[in-house]
């Protein structure tokens, strides 16, 4: 009776035996390249042929020491529902000869419970882009994602940038003209003398009565001079009223102006003090023959 409970102990383990290796997965791994820059991007696919009706969860968190996962695809290969393919873009930011540690995979059997497998080692060469020997101690920094950029969205960037150097340029030929604007603006003879006269007038208390006048009759000379292009200033004062009343405008009364310019003789040559109010007045009409001639 013991022989027969030994003959069945064995054959079931025999039996065990064979399930459990014919339940095990078989997978394997390969990469794009053994050789590698730092940065560049580099499949490794990851081939696994599981119990039959198993399912690899699609949620899972893979995690690479030294690399940086990209991106992953899982699927199932279409030769065999038990076969599935894990693909990932991978990317190093370290030098050397790299170890990719194995990937927990989760995946789920036909009864609904959980398992799992581990992706084999495998090694790959990663080599710096800086060849110099002396900088054999830099390392090349992490290496940036793909950008993934939608066609449409690329052309208005384009265009965004287009407009903006544009409006760039403009302001700036803009700035460029006003300024060179700002340097070639040259004062009219007329402005020229009005202010001459205003900053006299505001001046005046630092003045005598007589330098006064003097000044403010060699403004309202020099100014008709150069406008009706007769020396003004070598002139008398009848020479002077003679002259300048032929162009004097409907405004300006000859004898005002007549009067006007003998207060001006006496206040340079004569003992003639004017006061306060005559000062203004004289210096009103002053401003009023530069306006007007």
């Amino acid at each position: 009776m013991s022989k027969v409970k030994f003959f069945i102990f064995c054959g079931s383990v025999v039996i065990n035996c064979c399930m459990f290796l014919y339940a095990q997965e078989v997978v394997t791994v390969s990469l794009s390249k053994d050789k590698a820059y730092v940065g560049d991007i580099v499949e490794f696919v990851v081939k696994a042929d599981l119990p039959k009706n198993t399912q690899i969860s699609a949620v899972q968190n893979f995690k690479l020491d030294d690399f940086e996962i990209l991106s992953t695809n899982i699927k199932r290969l279409p030769s065999d529902n038990s076969s599935y393919e894990l693909k990932f873009k991978i990317s190093s930011y370290k030098t050397g000869n790299l170890i990719i540690k194995p990937l927990t995979v989760f995946y789920i059997n036909p009864d609904g419970t959980n398992n799992l497998f581990f992706t084999p080692e495998k090694s790959i060469d990663i080599q710096s882009l800086i060849a110099d020997p002396k900088n054999a101690d830099i390392k090349d920094i992490k290496s940036l994602k793909e950008l993934k950029i939608k066609g449409g969205f690329t052309v208005l960037i384009v265009v965004v940038l287009f407009f903006v150097v544009m409006l760039m340029i403009y302001i700036l030929k803009d700035i460029k003209e006003e300024r060179k604007k700002a340097k070639i603006i040259i004062l009219d003879e007329r402005t020229l003398a009005l202010n001459s006269l205003n900053d006299l007038y505001q001046n005046r208390t630092n003045l005598t009565t007589r330098d006064f006048y003097y000044k403010m009759s060699e403004i309202l000379r020099t100014y008709i001079s150069k406008q009706y292009k007769f020396d003004a200033m070598e002139m008398t004062t009848s020479e002077f009223f003679e002259k300048t009343k032929e162009f004097l405008p409907a405004e300006v009364k000859v004898n005002e102006f007549k009067n006007y310019l003998k207060v001006f003789n006496l206040a340079r040559y004569a003992d003639f003090t004017p006061n306060e109010k005559e000062i203004e007045d004289n210096y009103i009409f002053t401003k009023k023959l530069l306006e007007l001639i």
